[in-house]
């Protein structure tokens, strides 16, 4: 029976299942700690990348804040030279009306020589031409219609202007006034870039400190944060407003951009002509629904558009702005027009010659040269008046009209300005070439010579308290009205002249009256739409502007890199400063290696996350971002990044899209063979 007992009792099994359980709780205990481990650090590079994406996204989001403000501040610049424009249009339309007061005096004084001061001859024939029956009685009234309209009207019209002087305090003042405001722009906007270039290596810092105190962004600024600053700088015109990176772009404030740069790729002209351009386009700074200063007050002041006629006199408006043009019986019209000019305004050596560039197509040899930049300011009220044929030739000489004048007449003799269409020759199609009177052109200091204060035309009196440049005084009986008078021919027989009568003519000439400066245009922050040579950020570099940013370098749309990197021990977070979990327990001890040996060679197992390495270089976690500041209008439009519309937005980009941003990447990940073409976005995908 022992023996049966003892066969029966080596025939048991259930003591090796012990060893076996042993052996299965270890392996599921390392499973468990690996998943743990792993799941962690999981976690950890999931939190690395979204901090990382934040603080790409914030730097993107800074840099987007700065091109909006410098947007509304360009507008606002805009803003300033329309305002300026429509003073400088008020000024044109009062020294205009001042003219053709004067000229509608002269016009009935040149029809009846009787009225007003009389010259020797007439203070004869008068008494006797009045003293006929009937006759004499109307040719009394009308004497006494034109006196009272020169003591009742006219002088004091005169008076009020001579005395409020509004050319000066308008010209002088306040217009320049808008160029002082438009320098005050753009020291904010030279602040917004100074702030925002230091705070995009600054953001990464205060992001990762909000998300996670185990990281430090010091190696992320030496490595990506210094880039993205040179990005960010990259992306500012140096010629117009200057890059953040490079002081020796940055401008005075209240200075000019280069008032003697106006070729067509000249680097500074084309800047000057992105703000004078928009600022003409944009002349509109009156009341829309018309009134005393209607829609189009700088850019078409035809007669029945600044008098403010209502509604219902819709027709007498048209034919006002048509005006009347049969020629040989009445020729009138009233138009005028307020732009923003380009440098190089006309120095001819006579004033036949000089040239209106407010209405010219046609730039002389540099068709660039008088588009909007922003250098000069002109504004005309041009009218003409014509009574009748201009001349009657005959065989043996020609009858000449004094109440109406040819393009070939001299202008000191003609009611307006009688010179549209001088010189018309060729296809040159420049009918307003030489019409000039009345006109007042702000300019800048290159271009108005050694008298500072531009060109205006103007009547002129006698006396020339202001000292004025170039001033011409009238003659004759009603000079003190400033009336000019001149002897016309009005028959010539046998190349002499058998008959001339007087011309009364409003005295307006081109005079320098100190009165209109313009410096040009301020500086102000532009994009920068030029390729640049290389995929390496230089502060220094030039753009080509004859070549635009290709889209594999977005367009010159600056990205905000973010590299970061967390350590093995920081991963562990064993101090759980967070709050987001540690995986201190997981690693058994502080080493985070266990130790067992089955043979004497057998290793231990590393339970710590230490050999993940980028490169080969550096240990732990790796994760790189992108943001980007991009431009993009609401709607489906597709347009030039500019800094005049604020559609500056934030957004997290692909990084192997922006691979050409970086140095050297692009070209190597290019450069890779056709079979591991795909590697690359597999990996990149972030």
């Amino acid at each position: 029976m022992f023996t049966r007992i003892l066969r029966q009792s080596f025939k048991r099994q259930e003591g090796q299942a012990l060893i076996l359980a042993a052996l299965m709780v270890l392996v599921m205990s390392i499973a468990v700690l690996t998943t743990v481990n792993i799941g962690h650090t999981v976690h950890e590079r999931v939190r690395l990348q979204n901090t990382a994406d934040a603080a790409a996204y914030s730097m993107a989001a800074m840099e987007a804040r700065a091109f909006n403000f410098y947007a509304y501040a360009n507008r606002t610049q805009v803003s300033h030279y329309v305002s300026a424009m429509m003073w400088h249009s008020l000024i044109s339309v009062i020294y205009s009306a001042e003219a053709f007061f004067t000229d509608l005096y002269g016009f009935m004084k040149t029809l009846n020589p009787c009225a007003g001061k009389r010259k020797l001859l007439w203070e004869v024939l008068c008494p006797i031409i009045e003293a006929i029956p009937y006759v004499g009685q109307v040719i009394k009234a009308i004497n006494k219609i034109i006196t009272l309209y020169k003591t009742a009207f006219l002088q004091p019209l005169q008076n009020i202007l001579r005395g409020a002087n509004p050319d000066k305090w308008l010209g002088k003042y306040m217009i320049p006034a808008h160029r002082v405001l438009n320098g005050a722009m753009y020291f904010m906007s030279q602040a917004v870039m100074m702030s925002a270039s230091t705070h995009v290596t600054q953001t990464t810092q205060g992001v990762l400190d909000a998300n996670d105190t185990k990281l430090n962004s010091l190696a992320s600024q030496l490595a990506t944060g210094i880039y993205s600053q040179c990005l960010f700088s990259q992306a500012h015109n140096e010629h117009s407003g200057g890059k953040p990176l490079n002081p020796g772009s940055w401008k005075n404030p209240f200075g000019a951009l280069d008032v003697t740069k106006y070729k067509a790729n000249d680097d500074i002209a084309r800047a000057k002509r992105s703000m004078g351009g928009i600022t003409n386009a944009t002349r509109y700074a009156c009341d829309h629904e018309g009134g005393i200063c209607p829609e189009r007050f700088t850019t078409s002041r035809e007669l029945g558009d600044i008098l403010p006629l209502p509604d219902a006199l819709g027709f007498l408006r048209d034919m006002l702005n048509n005006g009347v043009n049969a020629p040989g019986l009445l020729e009138f019209k009233k138009m005028g027009q307020t732009r923003m000019l380009s440098a190089t305004f006309p120095t001819s050596k006579t004033i036949m010659d000089s040239r209106n560039y407010i209405r010219d197509w046609n730039d002389n040899l540099s068709p660039w040269g008088m588009t909007a930049q922003g250098d000069n300011m002109g504004a005309d009220d041009l009218y003409w008046l014509k009574l009748g044929p201009a001349e009657v030739d005959v065989v043996v000489g020609k009858a000449d009209n004094p109440l109406s004048c040819n393009n070939k007449d001299p202008y000191t003799r003609c009611f307006g300005d009688n010179r549209k269409g001088l010189n018309d020759k060729g296809g040159i199609k420049l009918p307003y070439r030489h019409t000039m009177k009345p006109s007042v052109w702000a300019l800048n200091d290159k271009d108005t010579g050694s008298v500072k204060g531009g060109v205006h035309w103007r009547v002129h009196y006698p006396n020339n308290s202001e000292g004025w440049r170039n001033h011409k005084a009238p003659s004759g009986p009603e000079r003190q009205v400033g009336v000019h008078r001149e002897k016309v021919c009005v028959l010539e027989l046998l190349k002499g002249c058998w008959f001339k009568v007087d011309v009364y003519t409003a005295n307006v000439r081109p005079a320098q009256d100190g009165n209109h400066p313009w410096g040009g245009v301020t500086p102000f922050m532009h994009f920068e739409p030029g390729q640049y040579a290389g995929s390496v950020c230089n502060p220094m570099a030039n753009a080509n502007n004859k070549a635009l940013a290709k889209r594999e370098f977005d367009f010159n749309q600056p990205s905000a890199w973010v590299a970061l990197n967390k350590s093995p021990e920081d991963v562990v977070n064993k101090d759980n400063a967070d709050g987001t979990g540690t995986n201190a327990p997981a690693l058994l001890n502080d080493e985070g290696k266990v130790k067992f040996s089955f043979t004497p060679d057998s290793e231990g197992l590393e339970m710590l996350n230490n050999r993940k390495k980028f490169l080969s270089l550096t240990e732990g976690l790796n994760v790189i971002s992108r943001g980007q500041s991009y431009y993009h209008r609401p709607g489906n439009w597709t347009e030039q990044p500019n800094f005049f519309n604020p559609y500056w937005r934030p957004r997290l980009a692909s990084v192997y899209q922006g691979r050409n941003q970086l140095p050297v990447v692009g070209s190597m990940l290019d450069a890779l063979p056709s079979a591991l073409q795909g590697f690359a976005p597999k990996v990149m995908t972030h």
